[in-house]
């Protein structure tokens, strides 16, 4: 091995007398020069006898990542996704290396072990997670894991190490979500009128999309969302366009009920989205009323049962009431008797009413 004197004056004569700047520049790269290479002949010295194939190599790590999974961003959830990388040392002897992360989205924030230890020749797999903060941007992002070996068999050689790199990219998916909030209008109405209300609602998203609500109607517990027969929804549609930070909009909504109903109808008007979280599907109709879906209790009551109502009069027949009636009598024996017995009485009342006229 060369005596130090010998390596001095390979790289030069020594910085004295400088009178220049580049002079003083000359000689601090020398030095830095020289102080590599004392770190690199310590480090060899020490890793014992080597072939002449290996002299000159330097510390070094391989860092391999794979692409994380989609985070989701809504309230209440992790926002978190996690990048499963490998750690390599090629060299025969062990390796302090330091682990970095970093991103162009400066509100991401990550976990990561700060050193680890890998022997020679060996692998290390680590895990590095990111989070996201609540309702980012959707879209798709790239984030940096770094390595750099600090140690090499206990020997301090950060000087002389370049920093290896991984890229990797993720999905931050797409979320959409209203709050509706239902107006006054259901409780009790006479068969024939019109079921009335407005609904506002309150939209928070990541990502632009458009959304509407449609009405169904369900009957008690009967757990099906068809529509009762006579009923009919007159509303207008309601659609609005939700912008990325966030939005919402203000429906009418009108449903004509029958006139003709021979029974109470009791149940509940459900305001269903067509695509409330905002990935393009909408939610199943509710089967009862029951569920969470948000809903206007409805009850139906027959009209008044009068001769106005039933079409009976002076110029009317029996047939005439019966045709005119069918609805309601149609489909039971009980209900015509009940209709027979009402006009005969109400016959019977005209005629005796005659009668105690004549005799005045």
């Amino acid at each position: 091995m060369k005596p130090l004197s010998e390596i001095h004056s390979f790289f030069g004569p020594t910085c004295h007398n400088i009178y220049s700047l580049e002079g003083v520049v000359g000689c601090m790269s020398r030095r830095a020069v020289l102080s590599a290479m004392m770190a690199s002949l310590v480090l060899m010295m020490s890793l014992g006898p080597v072939s002449s194939g290996q002299i000159g190599i330097l510390p070094s790590v391989v860092i391999t990542c794979d692409d994380p999974g989609p985070v989701e961003v809504w309230p209440g959830a992790t926002r978190t996704t996690i990048v499963y990388c490998t750690l390599e040392n090629p060299n025969f002897y062990s390796e302090s290396v330091e682990i970095g992360t970093e991103s162009e989205e400066s509100d991401f924030l990550f976990a990561a072990p700060q050193t680890v230890t890998i022997g020679a020749g060996q692998e290390m797999d680590i895990q590095v997670i990111i989070r996201v903060p609540e309702l980012f941007p959707a879209g798709t992002y790239s984030a940096n894991i770094t390595a750099k070996v600090t140690e090499a068999n206990g020997i301090e050689v950060a000087a002389i190490t370049s920093q290896e790199e991984d890229s990797v990219s993720f999905e931050v998916m797409k979320y959409g979500s209203c709050e509706v909030m239902m107006g006054q209008g259901g409780g009790a109405i006479e068969a024939g009128d019109p079921v009335v209300f407005a609904a506002s609602f309150v939209c928070e998203a990541n990502s632009e999309f458009s959304i509407g609500y449609s009405l169904v109607m369900i009957e008690g517990e009967s757990m099906s969302s068809m529509w009762p027969s006579g009923f009919e929804d007159q509303s207008a549609p309601c659609e609005f366009q939700v912008q990325a930070t966030g939005g919402g909009g203000n429906c009418q909504f009108q449903i004509a009920t029958p006139s003709n109903l021979a029974n109470s109808w009791n149940g509940c008007v459900v305001l269903v989205d067509d695509d409330g979280d905002g990935d393009g599907f909408g939610s199943s109709p509710p089967s009862s009323c029951t569920s969470s879906y948000p809903s206007l209790g409805v009850d139906i009551e027959p009209q008044g049962l009068s001769l106005g109502s039933i079409g009976l009069d002076s110029n009317s027949s029996v047939t005439d009431l019966l045709i005119d009636n069918k609805e309601l009598v149609g489909g039971g024996v009980g209900g015509l008797v009940l209709l027979l017995s009402l006009v005969m009485v109400l016959r019977r009342r005209s005629r005796a009413y005659d009668e105690d006229w004549d005799e005045d």
